[in-house]
């Protein structure tokens, strides 16, 4: 009865984590207070984040009441071959919303996180985010992340995820159009989702964070200790830090030109033609 019907996926750094806080704070929304369980992703490596045990991920909506969302978002899933298989099938009412942005900067923003997270510790922007071989370092938490280029390719994802969710049971949402007008943007989604399209939802992080307090610290006591100690606020303000590393214009042209080559089948995959400005 509580099982969720709402899924936000990838890509990273695309805006999923601003799109899951307007989210909690819609009153027809119950929203995981743990964002990426990533529990339908067995087949990618575990993260300290990472939900595997069934009751636990039951855990997370069990005080769900009657709203008619319930929701996570584990960005990481728009690349797992499991996930949408097994969303579909556990979760037969679900609908996905996936962020995109251009896969160039996607793939630069991601390297700098990893930079200030410990995951990645080639400095040279060039031999990392070109990196063409499996690799990790003794720092590393997250290895698939690491592979910039693999990361790039959209439409071979999305066409999993299209086979299992047709038509309107999936969404894809551009980063530049959603975020040039986030209230409209969300408007718009309210309405695919069926709920209140006029709830008042911030996408001010401090206010967005003020809204949900007390419902989020409901949420924590009733959950498990282990599931408690899963959230990191630490690794929430990483993740929110701002780009510090200067980016050669060459360097940018290759990473596009290399999106170009591998997302010939985006615009079947995602219903939606190519963006121009990619």
């Amino acid at each position: 009865m509580n099982s969720p019907n709402l899924f936000v996926v990838g890509a990273p750094r695309c805006g999923t984590t601003s799109l899951f806080a307007a989210l909690k704070q819609h009153p027809d929304v119950y929203a995981s207070v743990l964002k990426e369980p990533h529990f339908h992703a067995p087949d990618l490596p575990a993260q300290p984040h990472t939900v595997s045990d069934p009751d636990d991920y039951a855990q997370l909506f069990a005080a769900a009441g009657d709203q008619r969302i319930r929701a996570e978002a584990s960005v990481w899933y728009l690349y797992s071959r499991e996930a949408p298989v097994r969303i579909a099938r556990h979760h037969p009412d679900a609908r996905i919303v996936v962020l995109l942005r251009n896969p160039a900067d996607m793939a630069i923003s991601l390297y700098e996180l990893y930079l200030r997270t410990g995951n990645e510790a080639e400095t040279d922007p060039e031999s990392a985010l070109l990196r063409a071989g499996q690799t990790r370092f003794a720092t590393s938490y997250f290895p698939f992340g690491l592979h910039y280029l693999q990361l790039m390719d959209f439409a071979t994802p999305l066409a999993r995820w299209r086979a299992c969710f047709p038509g309107e049971r999936m969404r894809v949402v551009l980063f530049d159009e959603f975020y040039r007008a986030p209230e409209a943007g969300f408007y718009d989604l309210a309405q695919w989702l069926g709920i209140d399209p006029d709830a008042a939802v911030s996408f001010d992080a401090r206010r967005a964070r003020e809204a949900v307090r007390m419902t989020a610290m409901k949420q924590l006591r009733e959950l498990p200790e282990h599931l408690r100690r899963k959230l990191n606020p630490a690794a929430s303000r990483l993740h929110s830090g701002k780009a510090s590393m200067a980016i050669p214009a060459t360097l940018r042209a290759r990473l596009r030109e290399h999106a170009r080559e591998v997302n010939a089948g985006f615009a079947a995959a995602a219903a939606r033609p190519w963006p121009q400005a990619w």
